[in-house]
């Protein structure tokens, strides 16, 4: 369990470390989230209890590498965690159009969510940079679940 944990810290710092210093001038204004297919793949093939701890150190170290507001980040990502694993019992997470289609919903939400209480107006490029933010979120968050189930295999058999 310590080794599967470890090395899904270690993807996720990796790839902060990618977006926030090689290529931040195109990841920046596109704010593809790769951490919710992580959050995804954590519901998936890890219990509750070791998704929750996941989870929440992750979003904590994340903050770091962010502007927001100290506990935004972490809220919105434990909130996601949350319903996701609720609704995991009526809805089928292994399926791939169901991964994409969650993920860009959830950040789609989150997005708004910042807009509105934040009260920031977006421009029509920010908001188009937004919507393919989005959408690349969702299309990463097949392979960040599949990434997951790989590394529970190799440590967990």
């Amino acid at each position: 369990m310590l080794k599967t944990q470890i090395s899904l810290l270690g993807i996720i710092l990796l790839v902060a470390f990618i977006e926030t210093v090689l290529v931040p001038e195109v990841w920046g204004t596109l704010r593809c989230d790769l951490f919710l297919g992580m959050i995804i793949g954590v519901i998936i093939h890890l219990g509750f209890s070791q998704g929750l701890l996941f989870v929440m150190v992750t979003s904590v170290l994340l903050q770091a590498f962010t502007g927001a507001r100290p506990g935004l980040l972490p809220l919105f990502y434990l909130f996601t965690f949350v319903v996701l694993n609720i609704i995991k019992d009526i809805i089928y997470l292994e399926n791939i159009m169901t991964q994409l289609m969650l993920a860009a919903a959830f950040s789609a939400l989150g997005a708004g969510a910042l807009v509105l209480f934040l009260d920031i107006s977006l421009t029509s490029r920010e908001l188009a940079a937004v919507t393919l933010g989005t959408v690349l979120t969702g299309c990463a968050s097949p392979l960040m679940a599949a990434l997951v189930g790989r590394v529970k295999r190799a440590y967990e058999g």
